[in-house]
């Protein structure tokens, strides 16, 4: 396989076994653990402070050991994480497998997109991140058919346990199949580690402080970070309580809820690819206008079927802002340190979501899950502001 279709391969099938366990995981948390909707919260606050606090120390790790190493050390901690959670289902195992799931994506995010910018000599990376970005829609909605059948027949807690057996195992499949030929690392003769790792977060800091376009990215990542947290968190509850859905029914329900959504994404990325190149900030400033919108009304609606609607759209815009944003970033990073700058805006986005998680889960549990997840549409209203400075020049 070239690297294209090697990219392809393990995106895809991590989103594939990654989406069995998100397609029904709401259930699982609410149905058979018993959250409450802080807890809920607190679950993701957990994940996004393990990231917050591990993402520019793996980030360093790709940049001087190799992104392979990395990407295959996060594979196999997100398979254990799952093995944890779905072996207990308590809120003590939930919130440990939720902290080293953040480690794990910490060592494959950044490593990943590095890995084939460097091999691919960031020639085309548009094409590739959004094609890329489609393979792992199509992965998970696979996911989602089998998690449902795996569900049906056996139950959501065996399906938690199957896919993190299968993580592992893509660990190992990844280790032994992925090249690295174009890999640079960052280590200087004559410093010693301790200054190589200041001079690496020095080089990240005034690439993104040099470019007016990534500093835009930063402050947006930031705002998306704080909005993003408590809608991940809420919409499942949401459905489940606002709208009595029975375990039994919700796991189809929700099987619906991501395959149509990933159907939509696949299809709207197909249109940015082939039609929208090179206006990409104001392709976002239109998607987030709406993503605002369609969240506020998704918070208040009480007619089941307008929800789901509003979700799939909510669900599609937002899978379009990530590959869109990556090309973004990518295109104006250099290749030697660019795990460690990658990282940098990880832990923005992890920053931004343990501030904002617990302060949409307060809101939550003391208004109600309507007012948390209104409240998180609201806050990416700013990033409108951002997008449209940089609307010109990106």
């Amino acid at each position: 396989m070239n690297i294209k279709n090697i990219y392809y391969f393990i995106t895809s099938s991590r989103a594939f076994i990654i989406q069995m366990v998100f397609t029904l995981n709401a259930i699982y948390y609410v149905s058979q653990a018993g959250l409450n909707p802080l807890q809920l919260v607190l679950i993701g606050t957990i994940l996004e402070l393990s990231i917050l606090l591990f993402e520019m120390p793996t980030g360093l790790v790709a940049d001087f050991f190799g992104r392979k190493k990395s990407l295959v050390i996060g594979t196999f901690i997100i398979g254990a994480a799952h093995l944890l959670e779905g072996s207990v289902p308590e809120f003590w195992s939930i919130a440990v497998g939720s902290a080293l799931w953040g480690i794990g994506w910490t060592f494959i995010s950044g490593a990943e997109q590095a890995w084939v910018a460097d091999e691919l000599e960031n020639k085309k990376l548009d094409q590739v991140f959004l094609k890329g970005a489609q393979y792992s829609s199509l992965g998970a909605f696979c996911g989602i058919i089998v998690s449902v059948l795996i569900a049906t027949v056996f139950s959501v807690q065996m399906t938690i346990l199957f896919a993190g057996s299968l993580l592992v195992l893509l660990a190992i499949i990844t280790l032994m199949v992925m090249p690295e030929t174009k890999f640079v690392t960052i280590s200087r003769e004559g410093n010693s580690s301790i200054r190589q790792i200041v001079l690496a977060v020095k080089g990240g800091v005034s690439q993104i402080k040099g470019n007016t376009v990534l500093f835009a990215i930063a402050a947006i990542t930031l705002l998306w970070g704080l909005a993003s947290e408590g809608f991940d968190r809420l919409w499942g509850a949401h459905f489940i309580e606002s709208f009595s859905l029975a375990e039994e029914d919700s796991i189809y329900w929700f099987g619906a809820f991501y395959a149509i959504a990933f159907l939509l994404n696949i299809a709207v990325l197909k249109v940015v690819e082939i039609y929208m190149k090179g206006r990409y900030a104001t392709i976002l400033l239109l998607i987030n206008s709406l993503l605002s919108l369609a969240m506020l009304f998704f918070a208040f609606t009480e007619n089941f079927l307008i929800a789901v609607l509003l979700y799939w759209v909510i669900a599609t815009l937002r899978n379009i802002n990530y590959p869109i944003m990556s090309v973004m970033i990518n295109e104006r990073l250099q290749s030697q340190g660019r795990a460690t700058a990658l990282s940098m805006f990880g832990q923005i986005d992890a920053l931004g979501q343990v501030a904002g998680g617990p302060l949409v889960g307060i809101i939550a549990l003391y208004t109600s899950i309507n007012g948390g997840i209104a409240f998180s549409a609201i806050l990416i209203i700013p990033t409108l502001y951002f997008l449209w400075k940089i609307r010109k020049v990106a």
